[in-house]
């Protein structure tokens, strides 16, 4: 049989069994408990009263050790009795017979004799189904043995009696009991039930309907808020999936747009060779965006899966700061912006992600930084040991409504400008650093331009980083 595949049981039926077994032990425990009771005082007062009918006997051998008639009329009185007779016997100091009670069967096996202080009674069943408690006590003066049975049938049969109505009264109370947990059960878990049904009432477009956690019990009011969350998460995502396929489509649109009205526009009338070489070029252009488009969503879609292996090591950030500034200096040149870079420090970082991260920030800042402005690129490392990369800007800076949205894919702050670029650079920035375990900070005053700011953990060892700084 395989356990794992068996569906598992609900909770109102482990409530139920376990209420139920709860049951059976309380139950059982209770009835052991009255029965053995009631075993223990018979068999103390059966015992009691064959001390004292042993006490008699003895007290008459030791007044009239040979009066035998006596001796029979003490030992006859446990014959008259309705219930419980009891017999007795008396043997000599050689364990010959002197008196005993008629009808004494010889077949009882009595224990071996004791002395009255220590004597214990011995349960006896015969085949006949009557039961016996015995008993035997030496004399220590005349070694007389005195040996007295009672019949205990009666009580033998009362406590089969108990045994059964206690068996009886056992499997009612399991039955009741069995049926109480099965409705506490349900009725305990009703809230529950009313979750799930409202639960399975919610759909993509009722993200909104949210559980009234201070309307449900104190164990349920933690699920409630947490499942709460979860819509608030899952509205938070479907808005930005709706928003990002908005954006995406609007972002394709215009490309194939562009191809379709020229194509149109081409094939209206014949056109010379050069018309056609211009048109395609044009349309090359426009390959060329959607292909970038498409490769930089492909590559967040990595990022954001972390299947992008990261080739982390000590990078000297000066050195990296002046290869990207070098790159970009041409760019710079033509709006006449001035790249500076400085500081020292080591950062741990993958090298070829971090002059991409790097030349998205730069080419940004290039972006809104008016001609005659300056760029500020610097490294240093913090107190907290991780290494800050800040690129400032004296640009026309970002009103703080748009700081929150910078990263988002296809967000600009100035829709107008769209032609400049895809929206996607600040994206893939978040991105890298997502993946470095890092994170970034902007500021912005409008006017005075922005900062940002690239925050790389802490990594390596104080060797390497100073290996690294001096260039070894």
């Amino acid at each position: 049989m395989c356990w794992k595949n068996a569906k598992p049981w609900s909770i109102t039926t482990r409530l139920t069994l376990l209420s139920m077994l709860s049951a059976v032990l309380i139950l059982v425990s209770i009835g052991w408990y009255l029965h053995q009771t009631l075993v223990d005082n018979f068999y103390q007062g059966n015992r009691q009263f064959l001390i004292k009918e042993i006490q008699l006997l003895h007290t008459v051998l030791q007044e009239q050790p040979f009066n035998l008639e006596r001796l029979a009329d003490e030992q006859g009185e446990g014959l008259n009795l309705p219930v419980g007779r009891y017999y007795s016997r008396i043997l000599d100091a050689v364990g010959q017979p002197l008196s005993e009670t008629p009808d004494l069967m010889t077949a009882l096996p009595f224990p071996p004799a004791q002395a009255m202080a220590n004597a214990e009674g011995v349960i006896a069943k015969l085949a006949d189904g009557r039961s016996f408690i015995l008993m035997a006590v030496r004399e220590t003066g005349s070694g007389h043995t005195i040996q007295i049975a009672l019949d205990t049938s009666h009580q033998a049969a009362l406590l089969t009696a108990y045994q059964h109505n206690l068996v009886g009264a056992l499997l009612l109370g399991l039955l009741f009991s069995t049926l109480a947990a099965l409705l506490v059960a349900r009725r305990g878990l009703s809230p529950l039930t009313e979750m799930v049904l409202h639960m399975e009432g919610i759909t993509a477009s009722q993200l909104h309907e949210q559980l009234e956690p201070a309307e449900l019990a104190q164990e349920l009011s933690a699920l409630a808020i947490a499942f709460n969350a979860m819509l608030l998460r899952l509205a938070k995502s479907f808005a930005q999936l709706n928003q990002f396929s908005a954006d995406l489509a609007h972002e394709l649109r215009t490309p194939i747009n562009n191809l379709m009205g020229e194509v149109e526009v081409i094939l209206a009338k014949p056109r010379s060779a050069d018309e056609y070489r211009d048109i395609l070029e044009s349309n090359l252009e426009e390959y060329g965006r959607l292909s970038r488009i498409v490769e930089t969503l492909l590559f967040l879609a990595r990022a954001e899966n972390t299947e992008i292996a990261l080739r982390t090591s000590g990078l000297n950030g000066r050195a990296e700061l002046e290869a990207v500034c070098s790159y970009h200096e041409a760019l710079a040149e033509e709006k006449n912006i001035s790249l500076i870079c400085r500081g020292q420090a080591v950062l741990y970082a993958d090298s070829q992600l971090f002059k991409r991260v790097l030349s998205n920030v730069l080419l940004n800042a290039v972006q809104h930084t008016p001609a005659g402005g300056e760029i500020s690129l610097s490294v240093s490392s913090a107190d907290n040991g991780t290494t800050v990369v800040s690129v400032a800007d004296n640009g026309c800076g970002i009103a703080a409504a748009h700081l929150p949205l910078l990263f988002d894919r296809f967000y600009r702050v100035d829709p107008a400008r769209s032609e400049q670029g895809t929206g996607l650079g600040l994206a893939i920035v978040k991105s890298i650093m997502d993946l470095h375990g890092g994170w970034l900070t902007v500021s912005s005053e409008l006017g005075k331009g922005t900062v940002l700011e690239l925050h790389f953990p802490a990594g390596g060892n104080p060797e390497e980083a100073q290996s690294v700084a001096l260039g070894i």
